[in-house]
Formats: C-alpha cells, sequence, structure tokens
C-alpha cells in the first residue's frame, strides 16, 4: 500500500509518501494515528492513494534473479542496456484505491519480469566487479535477499528531482522500490505539492529530508540500521545531506547533479529559475552555490555511496557522475560508480527494473573497501 501522508518539518505541515513492501500491513487510520503521536500534532492526515499489486514482488524477485545469473556471465554474453528487453510480459505494479489516485492513472507503467542471460544489460565491467563481482559476493548478495526477516524492513528514503510540480515524486516507483523488499519514504519538499512554505534547491528545503529520514527510522518494522537515502537527478543535494545530518547508512546518487554552479553554467534553461530560488546566480553567490554542492559535501559523508549516471544523460551530464567519483575517491572514501552505458535521465520501465536489481543488490552486499 502506498499512503499520501504529512509530517512536520520546521513547524511546517508537508507531504511525503510510504510505500509499505508485501507483509508489512498498516491501515491508514494506523498511520495517521502513529504519525499525530510522534509529532504531537493532531492535524497531521494519512490517506491511501494506491496499492501495490502482490505479483509485484515476484517481479522484482525475477529481477534479482537475472541480476545472479548475469554477474555468473563474462563481460563479452552481456548485451547493453539501452537495447535490451524483457522476456516475458508482468503485471502493473499500482491499483488505484479510489479517487485519490486518479491522476496518476495515466502514468502508470507495466512492471515486466526481467529475462536471463545474454538479454540482461550490462553496467561496466568494472562496474560489475564493484557492485558484486562474479562468484562467492554475488552469491553472498542472493543469500541475503532470500533471509531477509519478515518482521524487519530496510528503508530507502527517495528524494525526488526537480522543483515544485516538475519533478513530483512517481507513484510507480515507489511501487517498485518497495516491490524490492524496503519500506519507501519520499518526501515531496515544501513549495510544491506540499502547498506550504518555498523550496529553495538546498536551503531550508533540506529539512525536509532530514526529518523524513528520522521519521523513516520510526516507522513501524523498520530496521533502525538500515537506512539507505536515494537522491534522484537534483534530490542528489538534499539526499548527500541527508545522509551526512541523519547518518544513513547507505547514500545512492541516480542521475545527480554534483556541482550546483556547473549546472548553472549548462542548463540555461534553468538559470531563471535558479536565480529566483537562490537569490542570485552562480557568480554573484559563489559561495551559496558550492554550499548546496554534493561535490563539496563529500568530504562529510562517512556511509558507502553508489553513484548510478546514464553516459547519454541531457539533463544532469554523465561528467558530474565521474566528478563526484573522483572526489570520493580523492578522499579515500567508500565509493562505487555504476556508468549507465547508452542511457539518459529516464529510461524504459524495464530497463529501470534492471537498473534497480543492480542497486538493491548494492545495498545488500558488503561495503567495499575504499
Amino acid at each position: 500500500m502506498i499512503y499520501r501522508i504529512t509530517y512536520l518539518s520546521d513547524g511546517l505541515r508537508v507531504m511525503a509518501y510510504i510505500a509499505l513492501p508485501a507483509g508489512l500491513e498498516m491501515t491508514a487510520g494506523e498511520m495517521k494515528n502513529w504519525l499525530r503521536r510522534y509529532f504531537d500534532d493532531a492535524q497531521l492526515t494519512a490517506e491511501a492513494v494506491a496499492c501495490i499489486r502482490t505479483g509485484a514482488k515476484d517481479i522484482a524477485e525475477a529481477a534479482m534473479q537475472a541480476w545472479h545469473a548475469k554477474n555468473n556471465e563474462t563481460a563479452g554474453n552481456a548485451a547493453d542496456w539501452k537495447n535490451t528487453s524483457a522476456s516475458e510480459a508482468g503485471e502493473r505494479a499500482l491499483d488505484a484505491c479510489g479517487s485519490q489516485a486518479k491522476e496518476y492513472g495515466s502514468r502508470r507503467l507495466p512492471i515486466e519480469a526481467a529475462g536471463t542471460g545474454s538479454e540482461q544489460a550490462r553496467i561496466s565491467e568494472d562496474s560489475r566487479a564493484e557492485v558484486g563481482g562474479n562468484g562467492q559476493e554475488a552469491r553472498e548478495s542472493a543469500r541475503a535477499w532470500e533471509i531477509q526477516a519478515p518482521d524487519s524492513y530496510p528503508v530507502l528514503v527517495y528524494c525526488r528531482g526537480g522543483i515544485g510540480r516538475v519533478g513530483r515524486v512517481r507513484l510507480d516507483w515507489l511501487a517498485e522500490f518497495a516491490s524490492f523488499g524496503h519500506i519507501v519514504l519520499a518526501p515531496c519538499y515544501r513549495g510544491g505539492e506540499s502547498g506550504v512554505g518555498h523550496d529553495e534547491f538546498g536551503g531550508a528545503d533540506l529539512e525536509d529530508s532530514r526529518v523524513a529520514v528520522r521519521l523513516a527510522r520510526a516507522i513501524p518494522g523498520a530496521d533502525p540500521s538500515r537506512i539507505a537515502v536515494l537522491g534522484f537527478s537534483r534530490g542528489s543535494i538534499n539526499a548527500t545531506d541527508a545522509a551526512i545530518a541523519e547518518d544513513a547508512s547507505r547514500l545512492i546518487l541516480w542521475g545527480g547533479l554534483s556541482d550546483l554552479a556547473v549546472t548553472y553554467e549548462e542548463r540555461i534553461d534553468l538559470r531563471r529559475m535558479l536565480k529566483r530560488v537562490i537569490r542570485g546566480s552562480a557568480y554573484k553567490l559563489p559561495d551559496v552555490y558550492r554550499e548546496r554542492s554534493p561535490i563539496d559535501m563529500a568530504k562529510r559523508l562517512d556511509c558507502p555511496v553508489l553513484i548510478m549516471h546514464g553516459t547519454e544523460d541531457t539533463q544532469v551530464d554523465y561528467g558530474h557522475g565521474e566528478r563526484m567519483y573522483a572526489e570520493l575517491r580523492r578522499l579515500g572514501k567508500s565509493v562505487t560508480l555504476a556508468r549507465l552505458e547508452g542511457l539518459g535521465h529516464h529510461m524504459a520501465q524495464e530497463t529501470r527494473m534492471r537498473v534497480l536489481a543492480e542497486m538493491f543488490a548494492w545495498l545488500e552486499a558488503k561495503p567495499q573497501e575504499p
């Protein structure tokens, strides 16, 4: 089930979504009462907006099995990610639960089971070795997936990209994340769907994602020792900050910008928005742009980091991922670079499931030594 909730951040009632994996049940009333007790605020809300079909878990498991099979093959037998297609049709991950979910109807995507063997895509030979490699580590990761305790679930805090209603939280993505056995919490940030405050692209809105991580640890059924934070696109700013401030166990940067000043130079179409929300250009306020850049925050990161970035990304250039990786390596941090060969900022759903299988396998694997 996926719920739309409100929670307190700097006294503001901001919005978020929580997706529960198969096997973990909580009614909207129970979630609402828990939120109100946690924040001591009787005005907080929780409502069911979508159901996650039980078959979604089977699809995620098929993707994990395909990942395991791929990691026992040679690189020469693997195909490019962008040229692969699913071997059989799957079923939709989401069912609408009442009128609240109708607005997402046109954007619900079919989740299809991943194939095996040479049909599977590859990140790159180096990345495969870092994510899990062939042989023993891949088998250990697969076993960790199989024996996960049903009464204690890892949590993924998903920091979305965009600003305002651009890049809003995708319910189909939450369903996919939850189908891999994780509780998912996705803050919407102030100023957008929340309808309160102003999104400052890494300013006061950072508190929204920090509180989300604290809330994630307290969700009934969550394992507080396994709190990963995922930042997509602009969400890399919020995710990196939250991982540092709240001592997350893992950080994932997916197509994430690493240097906001570079983004100002590269994305002429975003300059007007950036000057408005940050109250100045990268030339006028270089220190502010630097402080909001994950590459500047890197020195304060203590958890393992996975960087996933498409080589054909035209919205956030692949160079952002490479530079963040190089900086973390220079600092002696634990970091893995997943080079998504031939992929862009967004990708077909069946391809995304394979990327997610790589990501969740990395989450289950032992951290790599720096």
